[in-house]
C-alpha cells in the first residue's frame, strides 16, 4: 500500500512508465506507483492516458478529481477488486434489518460521542449530547442524529444547519469528501456494494453504504479544521480556500483516532472499520464493527 499523496494543481501530462507515475511539465518528475496512495487531479489542463488509469486503478491508487472550485467532485475507483467480493455482496444483501438497524445505532452513538469529544476538547458544553448519544435507539428512529447536529454545530460554529456560505463549512465540506473517497476506496476493496447503505438508500447516490461508514469520522474532520486549519488560514471574509487550505485538509488522513484503545491514523481506520463490517456482516455480529474515536 503507497504513502504518498500527489497533488496537480497546474497544467500536466501524466503517463505511465516501468510501473511508475510520469509527470511532465516544466520538468519531469517520476514517482513509482507503489508509492502512492492517493493522487488529487486539481488543474485545469491535465492530460492522462487510459494505460495509465488502467494502473492506478490495479495499484488501489485513490485518484481523486476536483471542481472548478477545488472541491473533489469524482472518485476512480477499480471494478471488482474483491476476490471473494460475491460472498460478502450476497451477506450484505442478505443482512436481517434487525442487524442493519442495530449496526447503523452503533454508527450514530459513536458518532454523537465523537461530536461531543470535540466540544469537550474546546471546553463548550456537551452534556446535552453525551445523554443523545446514550439514548439513540435501533435504527435511530428519534432522530438522535439530527437532534445532535443541530445542538453541535451551534455551539460549535453558531451555524446549526451549516447552510452557510462561510470558509468553515467549504473546508469541512472538503475534508469530507477527502474521507469520503477513502472509505469508497476501500469498500470497493473489499467486494461491498456501495449503493447498499445500512440507512442511507437514495436511488441517485452510488455511495450510500460510504455515506453510513464515514459518520464517525466527521467529528474528526472537523476537530482537524479547528484545530489545525482554521490558524492557518489567512482570508476571513468568504468561503474560498487557498492551496494552504487545501493541502493542510489532506493531511487529515495522517490524524490519529483511536481503535480499541490503540492509536491508528485516519487513513489506517478507515480500513479497520471496512474490514470490521464485513465481518458484521458476514457474522451477523454487531459488536464486530470497530469504530474510530477522538484523541483529546
Amino acid at each position: 500500500m503507497g504513502w504518498r499523496t500527489i497533488v496537480i494543481e497546474n497544467s500536466a501530462k501524466l503517463s505511465l512508465k516501468n510501473n511508475s507515475l510520469v509527470i511532465q511539465q516544466a520538468e519531469s518528475i517520476t514517482i513509482p506507483l507503489e508509492d502512492i496512495d492517493s493522487l488529487v487531479l486539481d488543474g485545469e489542463g491535465i492530460v492522462l492516458s487510459k494505460n495509465l488509469l488502467v494502473e492506478l486503478s490495479k495499484f488501489k491508487i485513490n485518484t481523486i478529481i476536483c471542481d472548478d472550485k477545488h472541491l473533489p467532485s469524482t472518485t476512480i475507483l477499480a471494478y471488482s477488486q474483491a476476490s471473494r467480493g460475491t460472498k460478502t455482496a450476497r451477506a450484505q444483501l442478505d443482512l436481517p434489518a434487525s442487524t442493519r438497524k442495530q449496526l447503523w445505532r452503533k454508527i450514530i452513538m459513536q458518532k454523537i460521542q465523537n461530536q461531543a469529544d470535540v466540544l469537550a476538547c474546546f471546553n463548550l458544553q456537551n452534556s446535552d449530547l453525551l445523554e443523545l448519544s446514550k439514548t439513540v435507539r435501533s435504527g435511530d428512529v428519534s432522530n438522535n442524529e439530527a437532534l445532535a447536529a443541530r445542538l453541535y454545530f451551534s455551539r460549535l460554529f453558531e451555524d446549526a444547519t451549516r447552510r452557510k456560505p462561510t470558509w468553515y463549512n467549504a473546508a469541512l465540506n472538503y475534508g469530507y469528501a477527502i474521507v469520503r473517497s477513502n472509505i469508497a476506496r476501500s469498500v470497493a476493496a473489499r467486494g461491498l456494494i456501495s449503493m447498499i447503505g445500512l440507512n442511507h438508500h437514495s436511488e441517485l447516490n452510488q455511495y450510500n453504504l460510504v455515506d453510513d461508514l464515514i459518520e464517525p469520522f466527521r467529528a474528526v474532520v472537523d476537530q482537524h479544521i479547528l484545530a489545525d486549519i482554521a490558524i492557518l488560514h489567512s482570508i476571513d471574509t468568504d468561503d474560498f480556500l487557498t492551496r494552504t487550505d487545501r493541502h493542510a485538509i489532506i493531511d487529515i488522513l495522517n490524524k490519529n483516532v483511536i481503535i480499541k484503545n490503540k492509536k491508528f491514523s485516519v487513513k489506517a481506520a478507515v480500513d479497520i472499520v471496512v474490514d470490521s463490517f464485513v465481518t458484521a456482516i458476514l457474522e451477523d455480529n454487531v459488536e464486530a464493527l470497530e469504530l474510530p474515536e477522538i484523541i483529546h
